[in-house]
C-alpha cells in the first residue's frame, strides 16, 4: 500500500471529494480537524455519517477521516460518532498524538466495531515526538506516522527550514523504522513553489520518508513523481527479488555485485511503493 501522497479536504465539502479522487494521491483525507472551525464540527459529523451511509463504500480503500485530537472534547465526540458508521474509510488520522495510550484507543474502538482501518498517528507536538517509539510501535503493522511540522514549530518557535526541521524529522524516520511501518512528512505550504516542494521532496525521500502530505491537488503530481520509483529502478528492484528467490536464501552475486538481507530490504521497500 503506497503511502506518496496524502491531500486534505474538508468534512464539510464532501462536494470537493471527486475532484481530489481524481488528483491522483494515493489518499484523500476528509478532515474534521483543522478544515473546519469551531462551528462546523456538528455539521461535518453529520455529514460523515451521512458519507458513511451512502458512498463511502465505493471509495473506502483511498479514503481517510482525520479526526480531533483524542485530548479535545471534538475528538471524543468524534470517535462516539464513529460507533454508527456503518462503513468507515480505509484510514483513520490521528492528529497530534502525544502518547501511545490514544492509538490503543482508536484500536480498541475499531476492533470493537469490526473494523481494522489503517492508522496513522500524526506526530506534532513535543511531547508526541519525544516518545516517537513508543508511538510508532503500539500502532498496528499497517499503519504510518506523519509529521505535522506546522504545528511542532508553532509549539517550539522554531522555523521551517530543513535545519531546523531535520532533528524531529530524524526521530519520526527512526521511529517508523523501528515499528517497520512508513512516515509521511509534513506539508510544503507554497502550493505555487512546485520547485521549492519537489526539492523539499526529494530531501526527504533522502532520510527515509515514505511520502508527503499535500494541501492543494496541484502539489500530487510532483510529489507522486519523487516518491515514485524510476522505471529502471523499479526493474533492477524486481529482477533482484526474483534472482534471490532463485538462489534459495543467503547471500549472492547479481550482475557482479554481491546481494545481501540489507540491499533485499530496500529492493522490497522500492517494489512495495507502487500503486497496484
Amino acid at each position: 500500500m503506497p503511502f506518496r501522497s496524502l491531500l486534505f479536504t474538508p468534512a464539510t465539502r464532501l462536494d470537493q471529494l471527486p475532484k481530489a479522487l481524481v488528483a491522483g494521491a494515493d489518499w484523500v483525507a476528509l478532515d474534521l480537524e483543522d478544515g473546519v472551525g469551531s462551528g462546523g464540527k456538528v455539521t461535518a459529523r453529520a455529514a460523515m455519517r451521512a458519507f458513511a451511509g451512502d458512498g463511502m463504500g465505493a471509495v473506502a480503500g483511498q479514503v481517510a477521516v482525520r479526526i480531533n485530537t483524542l485530548s479535545s472534547a471534538d475528538g471524543i465526540r468524534d470517535m462516539a460518532a464513529m460507533l454508527d458508521w456503518p462503513v468507515w474509510p480505509g484510514m483513520v488520522i490521528l492528529p497530534k498524538v502525544s502518547a501511545p495510550s490514544e492509538v490503543a484507543q482508536l484500536v480498541a474502538l475499531a476492533a470493537g466495531c469490526g473494523q481494522a482501518p489503517v492508522i496513522m498517528a500524526v506526530l506534532e507536538t513535543a511531547a508526541g515526538i519525544a516518545c516517537a517509539d513508543r508511538i510508532a510501535c503500539a500502532l498496528p503493522k499497517t499503519g504510518a506516522l506523519g509529521y505535522g511540522s506546522v504545528d511542532h514549530t508553532a509549539e517550539t518557535g522554531g522555523e521551517m527550514s530543513d535545519p531546523a526541521l531535520a532533528w524531529a524529522r530524524g526521530q519520526i524516520v527512526n521511529a517508523a523504522a523501528i515499528a517497520g511501518i512508513p512516515a509521511m512528512d509534513g506539508v510544503w505550504l507554497d502550493f505555487r513553489d512546485p520547485v521549492g516542494l519537489e526539492a523539499e521532496a526529494r530531501m526527504v525521500k533522502s532520510m527515509g520518508f515514505a511520502g508527503k502530505i499535500a494541501i492543494h491537488p496541484d502539489q500530487i503530481g510532483p510529489i507522486n513523481a519523487v516518491f515514485s520509483p524510476a522505471a529502471e529502478e523499479l526493474e533492477v528492484a524486481r529482477a533482484m527479488l526474483a534472482a534471490a528467490d532463485a538462489a534459495g536464501g543467503g547471500a549472492f552475486s547479481y550482475k557482479g555485485k554481491m546481494v545481501d538481507a540489507p540491499v533485499l530490504a530496500r529492493a522490497r521497500r522500492i517494489v512495495g511503493g507502487v500503486p497496484e
